[in-house]
C-alpha cells in the first residue's frame, strides 16, 4: 500500500510532523504500536508501506523513513490536572516567547489551521498541559479524531515537557510509542498533558496523555527526542 503525508501536517517547515507521520504507519497495526523515525518524513510524496518480520516499514523509494511494531508504552501516568488547570496552563506556553518550528501543525503559534496545542506548565508541577477541542477537519466519518491526529497530539507536548528541565532546545522526535484507549470525539472539550521522564546524552523522553474534559483517559504515549544542531 502507499500513503502521502500532506503538507498540512508538517512539523519542521519541509517535513512531516513526527507524531502524525508515526501515526499514519501505526494505524495499520492497531491501537498500540511503537514507531521509530529513521529519516525526516517527506511531504506530498507517495510513500510505500511494506511488512517485514517485525512489523511495518515506511519507504521513500528505497530509503527507510520509519519502522513500526506492535508494542505498548511502558509508562507511569501521573495524576492529571483538571480541565480548568490545563486551560489556564496555556498562558505559560514557552513557545510564545521562542518557538523552534512556529509553523508546526500541532504546536505552531503561526498556524490557524493546526491543533494549536500550547502546553504550558501546570502550577509548579513537572507537567505541561493545554485544552483541546478537536475540529471537524481532523475527524473520520464516525465523528472521531483520526488516529494519526491523536498520535500528533501526544507528540509535541513531550518536547515541551523536556523544556521544563532545559532539555533539547533544538530536537526532533526519534521514537514514539502510543496506546489508544477510546475515541477522541470531534467538537468535545479534551485536554492534553505531558511530563519529563529522563535524559541520556543527546536523547530525552517524555510521557503524554489525552483526556476528556471530565478526566477520562483516551490515549497515552511516550516520546523519545534527539537533540540536533541549531540552524546555521
Amino acid at each position: 500500500m502507499s500513503v502521502v503525508i500532506s503538507s498540512r501536517f508538517n512539523g519542521p517547515p519541509t517535513t512531516g510532523n513526527g507524531g502524525y507521520s508515526a501515526g499514519i504507519l501505526a494505524s495499520e497495526l492497531g491501537d498500540s504500536a511503537e514507531v521509530t523515525l529513521r529519516k525526516p518524513p517527506p511531504l506530498d510524496r507517495t510513500l510505500t508501506v511494506e511488512s517485514d518480520a517485525t512489523g511495518l516499514r515506511l519507504l521513500d523509494g528505497e530509503l527507510l523513513v520509519a519502522s513500526a511494531r506492535v508494542a505498548e508504552p511502558e509508562l507511569t501516568i501521573p495524576e492529571p490536572p483538571s480541565y480548568a488547570q490545563a486551560l489556564a496552563a496555556e498562558a505559560r506556553f514557552v513557545g510564545f516567547d521562542f518557538h523552534h518550528f512556529p509553523t508546526c501543525f500541532v504546536c505552531g503559534t503561526q498556524r490557524v489551521d493546526g491543533l494549536r496545542l500550547f502546553t504550558g506548565q501546570v502550577g509548579e508541577r513537572d507537567m505541561v498541559a493545554s485544552a483541546w477541542t478537536p475540529e471537524a477537519s481532523v475527524c473520520n466519518a464516525d465523528g472521531h479524531v483520526v488516529p494519526a491526529i491523536v498520535w500528533s497530539a501526544l507528540d509535541c507536548p513531550t518536547y515541551f515537557a523536556g523544556r521544563l528541565k532545559d532539555w533539547g532546545l533544538w530536537a526532533v522526535l526519534g521514537r514514539q510509542t502510543v496506546k489508544l484507549l477510546k475515541p477522541v470525539r470531534v467538537g468535545e472539550p479534551h485536554f492534553v498533558t505531558a511530563w519529563p521522564i529522563g535524559k541520556e546524552g543527546r536523547k530525552f523522553e517524555g510521557g503524554s496523555a489525552v483526556y476528556t474534559q471530565a478526566g477520562e483517559l483516551c490515549a497515552y504515549g511516550r516520546g523519545l527526542w534527539v537533540e540536533i544542531p541549531p540552524p546555521a
